[in-house]
């Protein structure tokens, strides 16, 4: 059973805060937070006081991965078991914790992707008022089932998803294979949702992140998000259906370069009972649609 109950929140850093303000109520329809400031843009779109956090950067990429956990004593047991595993584990500065809204955090750097991931508790709950999107959207799907799903590079994709089965006790959904050259990808769960954590496996990529999943609550709020984006000018791919979690979905461009995806009804799996799956890149018929995914970075 995994020690982690959800992705909780994710961390970009953007050399044009600007961009990502206007992009966040024209593009997204998030609900920018009044405490936003020039240090932190606080995007809302659930009963959390936010899921996404932007701040400058000299690099544009993903800054950090907040995984939930119980309380303290979860936190603790987390730790422990990715030290015991080699890797060093700090923990979160007062300053840290506040920026990110949680009671406490401890974190680690990925020896894999690179990305710091970050073990936390308490983040920051609103009863009221409710998420205002800044354009017509139903919402968003979050919940139990968390933020939605990120997906990382990294250059073994198995040895990655070994790392994370064993020591935070994720389950491996899925991988996607290339026949006679190996595993492409891998989609990991932490909860009922289909995955919450990916690696994808491509040379030299430009940065660790590949992209960042929300689920909304209705189609046509994915087809709605897409008649924007192509307004804009952003999309990086067509509507599609994926072959592993069944979602239909899209990709488009955040002012940082890398990829948003908005998708509508993803597969909910039970953890205890299922039975890990792979499919076959490329395969004819396997889905339809989003064209140009394969040469997405």
């Amino acid at each position: 059973m995994s020690i982690v109950n959800q992705l909780a929140y994710v961390g970009a850093g953007t050399t044009d805060l600007d961009a990502w303000r206007t992009y966040a109520g024209e593009v997204l329809g998030h609900q920018v937070m009044p405490d936003t400031d020039d240090h932190a843009l606080y995007l809302r779109f659930d009963d959390r006081h936010h899921r996404l956090v932007v701040s400058p950067s000299d690099v544009d990429d993903v800054s950090y991965v907040g995984w939930e956990v119980n309380n303290r004593g979860a936190m603790d047991r987390a730790a422990s078991a990715v030290s015991d595993a080699g890797v060093e584990v700090l923990e979160g500065s007062p300053g840290d914790a506040d920026l990110r809204r949680v009671l406490g955090l401890t974190h680690f750097t990925c020896p894999f992707s690179g990305v710091r991931m970050e073990l936390a508790y308490g983040h920051e709950a609103m009863f009221g008022p409710t998420f205002q999107p800044s354009r017509p959207l139903s919402g968003f799907h979050t919940g139990d089932h968390g933020l939605g799903h990120v997906v990382c590079y990294a250059a073994d994709v198995q040895k990655a998803s070994d790392f994370y089965v064993n020591v935070l006790g994720f389950g491996v959904s899925d991988y996607t294979v290339i026949p006679g050259m190996g595993t492409l990808a891998s989609f990991l769960h932490c909860n009922a949702r289909h995955h919450s954590l990916a690696f994808f496996a491509v040379p030299g990529a430009p940065r660790k992140i590949q992209h960042l999943m929300l689920q909304t609550n209705s189609i046509d709020d994915v087809g709605s998000t897409y008649d924007v984006c192509l307004e804009h000018q952003i999309t990086t791919t067509s509507l599609g259906r994926h072959p592993n979690d069944h979602s239909v979905s899209f990709y488009f461009r955040n002012p940082s370069g890398w990829n948003l995806e908005y998708a509508w009804e993803p597969r909910i799996i039970d953890p205890q009972t299922w039975v890990t799956e792979h499919f076959v890149a490329g395969r004819p018929g396997a889905y339809w649609g989003h064209r140009g995914l394969t040469e997405m970075v």
